[in-house]
């Protein structure tokens, strides 16, 4: 190994002996590496790693290790199973890329660990910080998905953050025998408040103002934004908001008896009883038990708990009662969010059973609103989008604006001009490469694409800078507000339109659904 104290190849091997750019955070140093035209900070503990006793705890704040720590890698992402690992290989497939685009993906319980790209470390610098929550149904996802790295967006002028949190089992079960006096459920949301009052201490240090720090996320990441909106515990830490893709998801929450009966039978399962089990089930491997979990117990989304802690009431509840706090928000779908999870034979039997499965909107509406539809898998298309993401997405920011608060709503509307893109069209997820200018080398990327790039980083970092999506740079997008409600298409042209599927949203019903699920 090359050795830093040969002084006869000194002048040779200064850059190599160099360390890396430096951070002193919670008494350890910090080394990163510079990335493209910013600095990067990879795999930064901001809890302490979640085992043992610590298993279905709130996170405990980090303390130091070592006096100098390696932040030069990403760090394993959380238990999980590897379904998000293959719809990225599949997607890279469908757009006739290699499947091995994508690494295997290690994973580990020890994974409370987040990732800073900055274009500066003057602690005085006071640039706008944009937190990011990757998606995954709360079940799967990490935190440097490969179009979430974010050196391209940071060099815009912000602090890009990313935050790995517990999922599955062991982030939103709870257990009948857990001490009711600490937080019971909700342990991925939790790690993200505990991630956020990291950023509140130690961004400044990375050249970040900590009273301009925007939570956004995709699915159910945008889902845990808009759920924080409304959590006491989060208050303060964030100050605006961006939601793409949810909407449907701020409707759903499990009741704490249903995940604590998860976690009941998880531990019948494992053949754990008596008094205890819930110690068993701590001092159990955590692969043991994820296997067990995904077979015997539960493969559903894991919807964040109505605990009576973090949340006493729905956020949903407290939303359409017009109670927010000053948090501006953008909220937002792609046009297909659905498609590719449609059967392309679907016939008009399966358009009337996607109608009565509606949970929101009336099937007689609904049916009438796709009478028109010559493609069954369109008209399902266009129902099950309207209830999971357009529908409640403009409730919410109806809710907002009537309250006297700031909203901004996008369609994204862009398919990409190859085979993949006609097969997928605007996918669920195809929004990403625009926010963070990471577009898959196997994907036709054109100059429509490119200026839709450049017009959404527009939109986000200054949102993220001052509140308001506008700047002098961009084409006007007027807020979500009466009289008229107008959107701003995302898609060839950036344009503002009326508000998509008017006859479907008008039927939506605006109720939380809370267990059952």
């Amino acid at each position: 190994m090359m050795r830093c104290l040969l002084p006869s190849l000194a002048l040779l091997l200064v850059a190599a002996c160099s360390p890396g750019p430096s951070v002193n955070v919670a008494g350890e140093a910090l080394i990163g590496k510079h990335d493209a035209n910013v600095i990067a900070f990879l795999g930064v503990p901001y809890a302490e790693p979640p085992l043992g006793d610590l298993r279905w705890r709130a996170p405990e704040p980090f303390e130091a290790k070592m006096p100098r720590r390696d932040a030069t890698q990403f760090a394993p992402a959380c238990m999980q199973t590897m379904r998000i690992l293959a719809w990225y290989r599949n997607t890279a497939e469908t757009f006739g890329g290699s499947r091995d685009y994508y690494p295997d993906l290690e994973i580990s319980e020890d994974c409370l660990y987040l990732n800073v790209w900055t274009p500066t470390l003057d602690n005085k610098a006071n640039l706008p910080v944009m937190v990011w929550l990757h998606g995954g149904s709360n079940i799967s996802g990490w935190s440097y998905e490969p179009n979430y790295y974010g050196q391209a967006l940071a060099d815009n002028g912000v602090i890009v953050v990313s935050v790995g949190f517990r999922v599955g089992l062991f982030g939103f079960m709870s257990h009948p025998d857990l001490d009711p006096s600490a937080p019971i459920s909700n342990y991925g949301l939790w790690d993200i408040i505990g991630a956020l009052r990291w950023i509140q201490a130690n961004i400044h240090r990375f050249g970040g103002d900590p009273g301009r720090v925007t939570l956004l996320g995709e699915s159910s990441g945008a889902h845990s934004v808009v759920m924080l909106m409304a959590a006491d515990a989060a208050h303060g830490l964030f100050h605006r908001a961006i939601g793409q893709s949810t909407g449907g998801y701020g409707l759903e929450m499990s009741t704490l008896a249903e995940v604590q009966k998860r976690g009941a039978d998880l531990a019948t399962a494992m053949g754990f009883d008596g008094e205890d089990a819930l110690e068993k089930l701590r001092a159990a491997s955590a692969q043991e038990l994820l296997t067990r979990y995904i077979k015997d117990v539960s493969t559903e989304y894991q919807n964040p708990t109505l605990d009576g802690a973090l949340f006493t009431k729905s956020p949903w509840e407290s939303f359409t009662a017009g109670e927010f706090r000053d948090i501006p928000l953008i909220i937002g779908t792609n046009a297909d969010e659905w498609w590719d999870f449609i059967d392309p034979d679907s016939t008009t039997d399966d358009v009337i059973r996607a109608a009565n499965e509606l949970s929101n909107i009336d099937p007689n509406v609904a049916l009438q609103a796709v009478a028109n539809e010559a493609v069954p898998r369109e008209a399902i298309d266009r129902l099950r989008n309207a209830e999971g993401y357009v529908c409640p997405s403009q409730a919410l920011a109806r809710s907002m604006s009537a309250a006297g608060y700031d909203a901004w709503m996008y369609y994204f509307t862009r398919v990409r001009e190859d085979e993949g893109g006609q097969k997928i069209r605007a996918y669920h997820g195809a929004e990403y490469p625009y926010v963070f200018n990471t577009h898959d080398p196997f994907m036709r990327t054109t100059d429509t694409d490119v200026a839709l790039t450049k017009a959404m980083q527009q939109y986000w970092i200054s949102f993220a800078t001052s509140g308001d999506p506008n700047s002098d740079a961009s084409t006007e997008w007027p807020r979500f507000a009466a009289p008229d409600f107008p959107v701003q298409e995302l898609g060839d042209k950036v344009r503002t339109v009326a508000a998509p599927e008017p006859n479907l949203c008008a039927a939506f019903r605006r109720s939380p659904i809370i267990g059952g699920l």
